[in-house]
């Protein structure tokens, strides 16, 4: 059976491709930068910047969906030549890591390296939830997002606990070496699974376009037509806004966070240490958090997902940024990590079932890309942001203890820029778009 007559190969499916991309971030946004914040001291700044350009080419996915509809070998389906070329990219990309030494010597050559892996990341997270919209009924897609987004946080997991150790025992190539075998591995299941029956399996296999595959290929200026028409609705013009703001905070709190913790604490944590929180202990209550949303997002509304999951992060930040006085307590720094996981597991589940909901016309699947990306920039803004709030904050009145008040008031920062766009969902009407879509 193929992926559009079978739910457990579908849900199989997109949830491994999802832990492909999990591994690799959990290594790039915390093994490594906790690793070089800790050994090597390397503080807000450069952690930002560092996993600014990693994720920057996130950003390019608008690039790729227009050329994803486009261009394809329609006879092995619409969107499988370009998985199975994304991931083999991928894995190729990391061997330049291979014999690479010490990584505190390397850094503009690993920051290249993993700009140019992302690239191909990026393509592949496009083509992945363009599938998902593809072959997901309307019943399944808040279960399926959630379990979807709970495989990257497994994957997400391995990168960071599991490697943390490889680093630390047997250095970066040992690192490299997992990663590019568990992607090639992955790379399997979308060769196995085809997505309509009667396709080809590869270029040269016996099989033809299914017609549904052979319809939708369209030109470039019906594609930006529709595009356009997308976003003719306030509902989601006013959804691209929530999207550019959502998550400044989180990007902000994700850089602040390992230098707090690895450098300021008294006893500061290791990097394993660190690691082994976001990405071990942390993974029981997201992938929870993440399978409850989705639930709850399919029968109590998307709306309310996204309310709980940002406004929960906002305020475990805030709550955080409340009593300093704790933070040398083990039990409550803890705390906080596993709390704003577990809320952004929450968050980003309703985010993605929101934006599949109100992706509509021809252009679904680009229009739901541009969601993606838009939320990547977001991203990307509270990294670069995190050095200069974090200067700002910084005031001289305080003497010796003006680094931690800095802290204290970038705490302050995070939960309010969190909780702020939130107002921005009482415009947000799927019954809007459903209307435009009858007309």
């Amino acid at each position: 059976m193929s992926l559009v007559d079978s739910r457990w190969r579908r849900t199989v499916t997109l949830c491994a491709l999802y832990v492909a991309q999990g591994v690799p971030w959990g290594f790039m946004l915390i093994t490594l930068p906790s690793y070089l914040a800790y050994n090597y001291q390397v503080g807000d700044d450069e952690i930002g910047q560092l996993t600014a350009i990693i994720l920057l080419p996130w950003s390019f996915k608008l690039i790729w969906a227009p050329l994803m509809d486009t261009f394809t070998i329609r006879s092995m389906g619409r969107r499988r030549p370009w998985i199975i070329s994304a991931e083999l990219m991928m894995a190729l990309t990391l061997l330049g890591f291979m014999g690479l030494g010490n990584p505190s010597e390397n850094l503009r050559f690993i920051l290249y390296m993993y700009f140019l892996h992302n690239c191909f990341a990026s393509l592949q997270d496009v083509c992945t939830d363009a599938l998902a919209v593809d072959i997901l009924p309307l019943a399944e897609q808040g279960k399926t997002n959630g379990l979807m987004w709970g495989s990257k946080l497994v994957g997400k997991g391995v990168g960071a606990w599991g490697l943390s150790h490889v680093l630390n025992s047997a250095g970066i190539e040992a690192c490299v070496a997992v990663q590019i075998a568990l992607l090639l591995a992955i790379m399997l299941i979308p060769i196995l699974f085809l997505e309509r029956e009667g396709e080809k399996r590869f270029p040269w296999s016996s099989g033809q376009a299914s017609e549904e595959s052979a319809t939708n290929v369209r030109p470039p200026t019906e594609v930006f037509k529709s595009f356009v028409q997308a976003f003719s609705l306030t509902t989601t013009l006013v959804y691209v806004a929530f999207t550019l703001t959502k998550v400044i905070g989180a990007g902000v709190n994700e850089v602040v966070t390992k230098t707090l913790y690895t450098q300021r604490l008294d006893p500061r944590w290791t990097d394993v240490e660190f690691s082994t929180a976001t990405g071990l202990f942390a993974v029981g209550p997201i992938i929870l958090g993440a399978v409850l949303g989705g639930y709850l997002g399919d029968r109590c509304g998307r709306r309310l997902i996204l309310t709980i999951g940002y406004g929960g992060y906002g305020l475990a930040a805030l709550i955080f940024a409340a009593w300093p006085s704790m933070w040398n307590e083990r039990w409550f720094t803890m705390s906080y990590v596993l709390s704003y996981e577990t809320f952004s597991a929450i968050a980003s589940v309703g985010f993605l079932s929101m934006a599949m909901r109100i992706s509509w016309t021809k252009s679904a699947a680009i229009v739901f890309t541009t969601y993606m990306t838009l939320s990547n920039v977001s991203h990307i803004c509270g990294n670069w942001l995190a050095g200069p709030v974090r200067r700002l904050f910084t005031l001289s009145q305080y003497g010796e203890s003006a680094a931690m008040v800095s802290y204290e008031l970038t705490f302050w920062f995070v939960g309010l820029v969190t909780l702020v766009p939130l107002l921005l969902l009482f415009f947000v009407r799927p019954a809007e778009v459903d209307r435009a879509r009858q007309k």
